[in-house]
């Protein structure tokens, strides 16, 4: 794999802020393959909505998701995004 090195401009209110969105640029990029980095792009893009949705239901850290939680996710999902 090659490393190139790219010049982007990123909108930020803060350098804090700024550090904050090339950190999860970076995240994404390590623990994505690129096909699923694509994808994620285009859902949100796609539906920017889908970001407070995720807040929404993601778990606190550490708490662990049951069974339960994952069906009442799933329905909390289909019943706002489905058409």
């Amino acid at each position: 794999m090659n490393n190139y090195k790219v010049t982007i401009e990123v909108k930020a209110n803060s350098k804090e802020e700024l550090t904050e969105k090339l950190q999860a640029f970076q995240d994404l990029q390590d623990h994505l393959e690129h096909e699923d980095f694509i994808s994620s792009v285009d859902v949100i893009v796609d539906n920017p909505e889908i970001v407070e949705f995720v807040k929404e239901v993601v778990p606190e850290e550490g708490q662990e998701l049951t069974i339960t939680d994952y069906m009442l996710i799933a329905k909390k999902a289909f019943e706002r995004f489905s058409d």
